[in-house]
């Protein structure tokens, strides 16, 4: 083997062990709380010392924030995602929170972590503004229902008041996938929910202004 072929092989073992010790950082938190979770219990867990811990993270700190900065740039992500689309605007609300949803529901312990630290005790976590990113969501759904009264596509309403009542069952949609103690809002049952609401939104004819 090679010099450059045994770096490549060190860099690709370092970074197993990197995120290694994130996915059971992650689990750990989610599940017992940033503040149970140990350091210690954590390189248990993946089987290493602690200072290899430290070598990567630098502390419990920035372990948890290195989780927070991967994880919420993926919700900017899948928040953009819909905005260089040309359909109607209710496919693009019901793409836009299928993609919310699915993020959910593929990354459930991140969501169990975000709205433990966001709607209980910090449990001393370092601060992460998730109200941002509710916010952003929030103005994603608006700025599409405001295009498409404009356009004709809805009737003329409170952009606000439709935007709540959207907002409210995807949040409903989104902790119920995160808690686990009951049965859950099926991705398709969400799509059927939504298009009885965008029904409501939608101008009696059909047609947008020319």
């Amino acid at each position: 083997m090679t010099i450059k072929q045994l770096k490549a092989k060190e860099r690709n073992l370092e970074s197993g062990s990197r995120q290694q010790i994130l996915d059971v950082a992650l689990k750990l938190f989610a599940h017992k709380g940033y503040a149970a979770a140990t350091v210690r219990e954590i390189v248990d867990t993946v089987g290493i010392t602690a200072p290899s811990l430290y070598y990567y993270f630098g502390n419990k700190e920035g372990l948890y924030m290195e989780l927070m900065q991967t994880h919420c740039a993926r919700i900017d992500q899948a928040l953009e995602s819909h905005m260089h689309t040309s359909s109607s605007a209710r496919e693009r609300l019901k793409d836009l929170v299928d993609k919310i949803f699915l993020h959910v529901a593929n990354d459930r312990d991140f969501f169990r972590l975000m709205f433990t630290v966001y709607y209980g005790p910090s449990q001393g976590a370092p601060y992460c503004d998730f109200l941002s990113y509710h916010a952003k969501f929030h103005a994603a759904i608006k700025k599409i229902i405001e295009e498409g009264i404009a356009s004709g596509e809805f009737q003329p309403g409170n952009s606000g008041y439709m935007t709540w009542v959207i907002r409210g069952v995807v949040q409903l949609a989104m902790e119920e996938q995160i808690k686990g103690d009951r049965k859950i809002i099926e991705r398709q049952t969400l799509q059927r929910v939504l298009d009885l609401i965008l029904d409501l939104f939608q101008q009696p004819n059909g047609k947008s202004k020319e």
